[in-house]
């Protein structure tokens, strides 16, 4: 298959010409510049003036294209409504598409075209459905993208693919500029009123590289997925996994005042079509976020690593160690990491300890005021383990192991509701712990460290005798424990 996407050296165009290549599909790259500056490798590109309707005819007859993925525009909603720019914006988003289905109808190829919300008005808080035919633009780009929009409409193989909030890597958006803004400014305005949700350009490419594979013609609606935001709610999402302290300070559309271009303030989308067609929807868009703050260098929550376990609440926690000639700096903490896992814990005590080789300590837990725990080791080597206790849970009784040490520097979080203890297999080890409630001995349980019932597995060599403390020897058996 071949297919000849408009505006790659755009924001969307970019990334999908990247998906597309990335699936062993001929792309044609097209954009106004003379180079096709950071086009994906594997792209051919072609230098091509969507206004110019002549260019347009010749290069599709030349091409020969499959599809069309129409992703060149005017976006600059704001300076859309100057009038020297009015006749261009049209010109571009109008003009340039009708041109386009024009090519793809004498060509007999199908056409797919990026439009937008902004083609309603933005009324009242049902989500907009993707057949309704209600158009009222608000703004000068939405104008024009309606009227693209009729265009593709008169092509029998079209698809057309309304978005919103667009971020990615390439170009600038809202989540690049309120990066810039919070880091120069303690404080910023940012309207509560105006609702939707995002969409991250590598996830919308992705939809895109299977629909045009098909013959699902319509209009549809894609956005990712995880609810309906504000734009201050977006914007705080931001700044948490950014790890930025400014302000946010939520104000209304009138209140703001800033902007030249009315904007819709209900952007809800429904997206119910694309399940009904087979097509996978986006993902949720805080996960998109964090990818894209990841991959931009700007996500504070990354420099640590959180894996889940088998067992439901136990994670492996791996700090990005920062080395050279003169030694190495790591976080062990870092609460915005921890959030954005989903551990949302409060830590209360720290504590550290020391012991030999060949010593076990535990199983022991808290029984009226249980704790959570985050162990790590900082000299030598423990096989650490908690066991379940949480009655009700499907895995009760089950053990999971781990192997801390000051050399691979992983760290075990273990959640209320476990017994934990660990077995010694270097000289010494020194191991520390933080716990989400104070130690309290007159409420401390345990349970045998060699239950078969549990059949932990230390890693205990043949013939060697385990040094426990006189209590541990008698801690009662899981089959005896009664809980309160």
């Amino acid at each position: 298959m071949k297919v000849f996407v408009t505006g790659a050296c755009g924001q969307l165009g970019f990334d999908v010409t990247a998906e597309l290549c990335s699936r062993g599909i001929e792309a044609v790259a097209s954009d106004v510049l003379p180079e096709g500056r950071g086009i994906p490798d594997g792209a051919q590109y072609v230098m091509l003036d969507i206004t110019d309707a002549d260019a347009v005819m010749k290069t599709l007859e030349g091409v020969k294209p499959d599809a069309v993925i129409h992703c060149a525009a005017w976006t600059a909603v704001d300076a859309a409504e100057e009038p020297e720019n009015r006749k261009k914006v049209f010109a571009i988003n109008a003009d340039g598409t009708r041109n386009l289905a024009d090519a793809c109808k004498a060509i007999g190829c199908k056409m797919l075209y990026i439009s937008t919300d902004y083609v309603f008005d933005g009324r009242g808080e049902k989500p907009w459905d993707p057949d309704c035919a209600e158009y009222a633009p608000l703004n000068v780009y939405g104008q024009s993208k309606l009227e693209g929009e009729l265009a593709v409409r008169e092509l029998d193989k079209h698809f057309i693919v309304r978005i919103a909030w667009v971020f990615g890597k390439n170009g600038n958006n809202f989540v690049k500029t309120m990066l810039r803004v919070g880091k120069s400014h303690p404080t910023v305005r940012v309207v509560t009123d105006q609702v939707g949700t995002p969409t991250y350009t590598p996830d919308l490419a992705k939809l895109l590289a299977d629909m045009i594979r098909t013959e699902e013609y319509g209009t549809y609606h894609a956005t990712n997925e995880g609810g309906y935001i504000s734009w201050y709610d977006f914007t705080r999402e931001i700044y948490r996994l950014a790890g930025l302290k400014t302000e946010v300070v939520p104000v209304t559309t009138a209140e703001y005042g800033l902007s030249k271009a009315i904007r819709p303030f209900n952007s809800r989308m429904d997206k119910s079509k694309l399940t009904e067609r087979g097509f996978d929807r986006l993902p949720d868009w805080k996960d998109a976020l964090r990818r894209f703050l990841a991959v931009s260098g700007e996500l504070r929550m990354g420099k640590i690593k959180v894996t889940p376990c088998e067992i439901d609440g136990l994670f492996v926690i791996e700090p990005t160690v920062h080395g050279d000639s003169r030694g190495y700096f790591m976080e062990t903490y870092n609460q915005n990491d921890m959030r954005a896992a989903g551990l949302d814990m409060v830590f209360v005590q720290d504590n550290q300890s020391m012991s030999r080789k060949g010593v076990l300590r535990g199983l022991h837990y808290q029984k009226r005021f249980p704790q959570g725990k985050l162990v790590r080791v900082i000299s030598g080597e423990v096989f650490d383990v908690a066991v379940d206790l949480r009655p009700g849970s499907d895995t009760y009784g089950k053990w999971q192991g781990e192997v801390l040490s000051a050399e691979n520097k992983k760290q075990f979080y273990i959640p209320e509701g476990f017994a934990h203890g660990f077995y010694v297999m270097s000289e010494t080890a020194e191991f520390c712990y933080k716990v989400t409630d104070f130690y309290r001995p007159d409420d401390e349980g345990g349970i045998r460290w060699n239950d078969p019932d549990i059949g932990v597995e230390w890693p205990i060599p043949e013939g060697t005798a385990v040094q426990l403390s006189e209590k541990d020897k008698i801690q009662p058996f899981l089959k005896e424990i009664v809980h309160e």
